[in-house]
């Protein structure tokens, strides 16, 4: 099992949740390379939601060539630490506003989007039903926040019957035409460098946050830490994703706890447990 963490620091944090219990914890997480797995599986590649769509052939040429072009040009960009934070918003707000634009362009229809879902190629690590199932049983809100389309996530949550009352999405959500054919989008976007916590506030869901001060944090990028921007909380546990090796060392210095190799939930799993 690929995980990393320091023993002293852990006990300590699980100490200190244990004592709030269910009562006191809720969940953020990333959905694509966080909750799925991630880079190769029987010798297939595992894409993300979109790229799904893409590799399927779901969407016109043209989307498949212009995303790659404009992934070639902001790409690079999302993470350079010589731009600063508030210009890195806007290319990013920018690349995602363009990225819809050409979803929409592409005559994305949500049968495409349930017919990828239904082959079931994004596949959940292992072990993330079972943690999921531990969160409905002892009532503990996740929020899942994520630059994917909403839908999708939902629908492969559904799939999984784990789309549960204590589960809540924030992601983009595309609005359709009666055909269901995309034809806009609801703000606020959401991408890689903005999931902060902050912005949750607005949702009917947040009033069963705001007093839950013990939060565990998932995700598989350094810029996932910001989900818990602007909450006022006691207690935090990051768990961090690397998925490629040369992330290892510096996800190291980032997250309480780092996993390594594609590995599975049994370890976090465990830590909820004890937790609850």
């Amino acid at each position: 099992m690929g995980v990393t963490y320091n023993k002293e620091n852990l006990e300590q944090k699980i100490k200190n949740f244990s004592l709030g219990k269910a009562k006191n914890l809720h969940i953020l997480a990333d959905f694509d390379k966080t909750l799925t797995q991630s880079g190769i599986i029987n010798g297939k590649k595992i894409s993300s939601i979109i790229g799904q769509l893409r590799a399927d052939g779901y969407l016109s040429q043209n989307y498949v060539d212009e995303s790659f072009a404009l992934y070639n040009h902001y790409g690079p960009l999302e993470h350079d630490q010589s731009i600063s934070r508030p210009e890195r918003l806007r290319i990013m707000e920018e690349w995602w506003i363009k990225h819809i634009e050409l979803l929409i362009k592409s005559r994305l229809n949500k049968r495409d989007m349930d017919h990828v879902v239904a082959k079931n190629h994004i596949k959940l690590r292992p072990g993330v039903s079972e943690f999921l199932k531990l969160l409905e049983k002892f009532g503990v809100p996740i929020v899942i926040m994520s630059g994917a389309p909403a839908y999708m996530i939902q629908k492969q949550l559904e799939l999984a019957g784990l789309m549960t009352e204590n589960v809540h999405i924030v992601a983009n959500w595309y609005k359709y035409d009666t055909e269901g054919y995309m034809i806009g989008y609801k703000t606020p976007i959401i991408h890689s460098l903005n999931k902060y916590e902050i912005t949750i506030r607005e949702f009917p869901f947040f009033e069963q946050l705001k007093e839950r001060k013990n939060v565990m944090l998932l995700g598989d990028q350094i810029d996932d830490l910001g989900m818990i921007e602007g909450f006022d909380y006691d207690n935090l546990l990051t768990i961090g994703f690397a998925n490629e090796k040369e992330d290892e060392e510096k996800y190291s210095k980032k997250f309480d706890i780092l996993i390594t190799e594609n590995d599975n939930f049994n370890f976090i799993n465990e830590i909820t447990k004890k937790i609850l």
